[in-house]
């Protein structure tokens, strides 16, 4: 049985105390002031010359077929994200946090191979590497919430001669000076790490498998998709004689992606309410006119309230009544002290597809449910990767993916030209980042990875019931359905020629262990198909991968061990006689 940190008293913003407990990581957070101290000390720079210098020898790989190359795992959530923010405002609220930055460091692991290095410190993440034989440097502060800031503060003690875990990744860098760096995002912490670890090995260049700083500094975020409040007010009257579809085009072109990159795709009718350098009256005052604005113009009645930053749904507030100020009003002042951008968006309601209890899938899988359809794309090693993913979400989380093609999205009854607009926008959002705007706005070929992800479904309003398909996510950076794409090679690899795969999230018991599941996936597994445990953070996060002959099938089979592995009752024996990694391999 893995154990949480100890429990502990969490202040919040506002003032108020949360208990922090269930957690395999403390919740010391570092702020810009002290990031920036750590980049003098470190480098003898400041923060906008880190980013300069990462942009010159930081830079992006993209592997090519049949080519491999040694890779240092070290995935970190990210304060871009703000997931401390939303745990936080999880406990605050009595909902169930999700330790986002626990599950983001063991499901790295299930990307890397017994030739990889793997940096962490979290008891699960020491499990998974324990279980799949990859070398791993334990980091072992469990003070510090982001992984990145327990690497800075260990880092400035190395440079005051201190012995530290460090030694092990300096000397493993600089004998393959060709590995790749995989990473969960390249924000200002990571630059600074990166940096000084060149100087340390002495290698003039790092590849990483992240996007490029500009990129994963300016784009991972969603401020970018609609025009503000202010230029959605300063269009000419002349706009209001346009059908919905022009003036949402039209509206569209304000917004920062089509200004600074011409970036051009379908999306949903929306505000962005910036935050920086705004009291919380003027931010207020920006919320209610923006739902003005999809009143008066879309003729809308139900919008979402999302936050620029965040990831994993956290902080959304949905299906808000845009006639009801007061609610409206006191949301955004709740999102005001948060103190990123926002953007109020139409609400919709999705298209639904069943998913699961088909022919193929086990004895006893759980009843099929209708799903709303939110399908993501993806960018992989710098080209589109193929097929999508067909979302699960609970609530406003994300809970998993389930791979199709467009044959496998058609057998499920879903429309093949909404497959294709998310197609042909996938290819776009590529090219904007390879086209001559993006010279100028320094992010030219800086996209290497990222999710985006789309709604499919009716708005009702002035669109009548017409079926739209609209953007409403850019996460630039790594993301959870990268599991489902290694998982879907690992298949290949292992000669399972079933083309569909499924991922599910859930809540481990707490008494659940990551070898437990394994078993448990290797017993369920039918002849030709696999079945995989690829991470688990008892209480609070789990992933299992499950391959199918059609998409119904693999999700059959992913519920199905997902049922068998938070039931009540005797625990599968999990006996493993690896122990804990300590360093790398020699």
């Amino acid at each position: 049985m893995l154990s949480p940190v100890a429990a502990s008293v969490c202040p919040s913003r506002g003032g108020g105390q949360a208990r922090w407990e269930g957690f395999f990581t403390g919740h010391r957070v570092w702020d810009e002031t002290r990031v920036a101290e750590s980049a003098k000390r470190l480098l003898g720079m400041d923060t906008a010359a880190v980013a300069r210098a990462a942009g010159e020898v930081v830079r992006p790989y993209r592997a090519q077929a049949g080519s491999t190359a040694p890779s240092l795992l070290l995935h970190t959530t990210t304060p871009l994200l703000k997931a401390f923010d939303g745990d936080l405002a999880a406990l605050l609220s009595g909902q169930e946090p999700h330790d986002v930055t626990t599950y983001v460091e063991a499901r790295s692991v299930y990307l890397g191979t017994p030739d990889d290095l793997t940096l962490g410190r979290t008891a699960p993440w020491a499990e998974a590497a324990a279980l799949r034989g990859v070398p791993a440097v334990d980091v072992g502060d469990l003070d510090h919430y982001y992984l990145t800031h327990a690497l800075l503060l260990m880092a400035e003690a190395h440079e005051e001669r201190a012995d530290t875990p460090l030694r092990q990744v300096i000397d493993w860098l600089r004998d393959r000076p060709d590995a790749v760096v995989r990473l969960y995002a390249l924000d200002v912490e990571t630059q600074i790490f990166l940096l000084w670890l060149l100087r340390r090995t002495g290698l003039a260049e790092l590849a990483t498998d992240a996007n490029s700083p500009a990129v994963a500094t300016e784009w991972n975020r969603k401020n970018h998709i609609h025009p503000t409040v202010a230029d959605a007010r300063a269009m000419p009257a002349s706009a209001r004689e346009l059908s919905p579809e022009e003036l949402l085009a039209a509206e569209q072109r304000l917004g920062r992606a089509h200004r600074r990159l011409g970036l051009t795709v379908p999306v949903l009718p929306g505000y962005t309410i910036a935050r920086t350098g705004v009291d919380r009256d003027a931010f207020v005052a920006d919320v209610l006119d923006a739902a003005a604005l999809l009143r008066t113009r879309y003729g809308l009645s139900r919008a979402a309230l999302k936050p620029a930053d965040a990831g994993d749904g956290a902080r959304i507030v949905g299906n808000l009544d845009l006639a009801d100020t007061d609610r409206l009003a006191a949301e955004a002042r709740t999102a005001h002290a948060v103190g990123d951008d926002h953007l109020l968006e139409a609400w919709v309601t999705f298209l639904t597809v069943s998913l699961g209890d088909e022919e193929g899938g086990p004895p006893g899988s759980p009843p099929a449910r209708r799903v709303p359809v939110v399908p993501s794309g993806h960018i992989r090693h710098g080209q589109v990767a193929e097929g999508l993913t067909l979302q699960m979400l609970d609530g406003y989380s994300w809970r998993g993916n389930d791979y199709v093609d467009e044959a496998g999205w058609t057998a499920l009854g879903l429309p093949r030209d909404a497959y294709r607009t998310v197609r042909a926008a996938l290819e776009a959002v590529r090219e904007a980042f390879r086209g001559p705007q993006s010279v100028a706005d320094g992010s030219y070929g800086g996209l290497v990875t990222g999710g985006i992800d789309f709604a499919v479904g009716r708005l009702g309003g002035a669109f009548g019931d017409r079926l739209l398909v609209g953007a409403i996510d850019f996460n630039l950076s790594a993301h959870g359905a990268e599991s489902l794409r290694t998982f879907r090679d690992r298949a290949r690899e292992q000669g399972i020629d079933e083309p569909y795969a499924a991922t599910r999230v859930f809540l481990p018991p707490a008494d659940r262990t990551l070898h437990q599941m394994a078993a448990t996936a290797r017993s369920m597994a039918a002849p030709g198909a696999l079945l995989e445990a690829v991470a688990c953070v008892p209480r609070r996060w789990g992933m299992v991968a499950a391959t199918g002959a059609g998409p119904a099938v693999a999700a059959a089979r992913a519920e199905a061990l997902v049922a068998a592995l938070t039931a009540p009752g005797p625990r599968p024996s999990s006996a493993d006689p690896r122990p804990r990694p300590t360093g790398p391999r020699p």
